[in-house]
């Protein structure tokens, strides 16, 4: 693993209150923007430490020029080994407080920070998992990511059933210590990372919603370019049998999910024009769930039997 020369070490006379961990693949144009909107952050007193996951572009040479000049930031370099490994080995390299893991196509806006600080300040700097809102934005739209209230006390199965990116959660050093990304787990990775720690350390929502997430084509749940359920069943799956965890999420919440996984391989493979397969995973979907929207499901079962060429 390398690190850029002039980023040895970074030189700060304040420990930093927050890390921010960003993994970054062939995104240099993209991972620009989550680097600018770090350097325009009101509270000024983070690091950034930026793993390049074995990018076949310009990224580790373009990214290492565009923030020489700032040295809160540190560029890592490693094999590519999937965002679970990027995130954990740029925590071991973290001094702050409190971590955040930005993906590359994301970012923060300029007072995300302070208010999270706020927000932890309120609760006494406490050892916990804090989380945000959030927004979707397209080229045409901004909306919010959570639009339901969020419960005060958590089900084991919040972080399943809702969409939290690794951008609205903000860890204390010390809870990265016991729980790690599970290498194992693509797509789902936080999902899996943030259930585990809801069942054994206190979890609090912050009410903002300054993390926006940045959707384009190539981002990597699009099942019209990229096959994400099928890493995420594997990821759920993962997690479903884990012994300490699984047993207590409730059924009907695994086959809701492992529907959905079903559903989403098939939509996948719809796109691909690949008849066959979108009409088998359909088709397990429908004998395996039966009971979960069964008339919507018989209703695509028609559409690729007469429609997919």
């Amino acid at each position: 693993m390398g690190v850029h020369p002039a980023k040895m070490k970074l030189s700060m006379t304040v420990k930093p209150f927050f890390s921010i961990i960003i993994p970054t693949y062939n995104r240099c144009a993209l991972v620009k923007k989550s680097i600018d909107s770090l350097k325009l952050q009101t509270f000024e007193h983070w690091e950034c430490i930026i793993i390049n996951d074995g990018s076949t572009d310009n990224t580790a040479i373009e990214i290492a020029q565009y923030i020489s000049n700032d040295k809160r930031f540190a560029l890592y370099n490693q094999q590519n080994s999937e965002r679970a490994i990027a995130r954990n080995n740029g925590a071991e390299k973290a001094v702050g407080t409190y971590y955040f893991f930005l993906d590359s196509d994301d970012y923060f806006e300029t007072n995300h920070l302070a208010n999270v600080k706020k927000g932890i300040e309120e609760d006494q700097f406490a050892s916990k998992m804090y989380f945000t809102n959030g927004k979707y934005k397209t080229n045409n739209s901004i909306e919010l990511i959570q639009k339901e209230a969020i419960p005060s006390i958590l089900p084991i199965e919040f972080f399943i059933n809702h969409s939290v990116i690794p951008a609205r959660v903000c860890l204390h050093h010390t809870i990265f210590d016991s729980f790690k990304f599970d290498p194992r787990t693509i797509i789902v990775e936080d999902t899996v990372l943030w259930t585990e720690i809801l069942e054994h350390e206190n979890v609090k929502y912050i009410p903002i919603d300054s993390v926006v997430y940045q959707w384009h084509e190539n981002n990597s749940v699009n099942i019209e370019k990229f096959n994400a359920y099928h890493q995420r069943l594997k990821g759920l799956k993962i997690l479903f049998y884990n012994k300490k965890v699984g047993k207590k999420i409730p059924k009907s919440c695994k086959r809701r999910q492992l529907n959905r996984c079903f559903f989403g391989i098939s939509e996948y493979y719809q796109f691909q024009k690949n008849k066959a397969k979108a009409l088998h995973w359909m088709i397990k979907s429908i004998i395996f769930y039966p009971e979960i929207e069964l008339k919507h499901k018989l209703a695509r079962l028609l559409f690729l039997l007469n429609f997919v060429k």
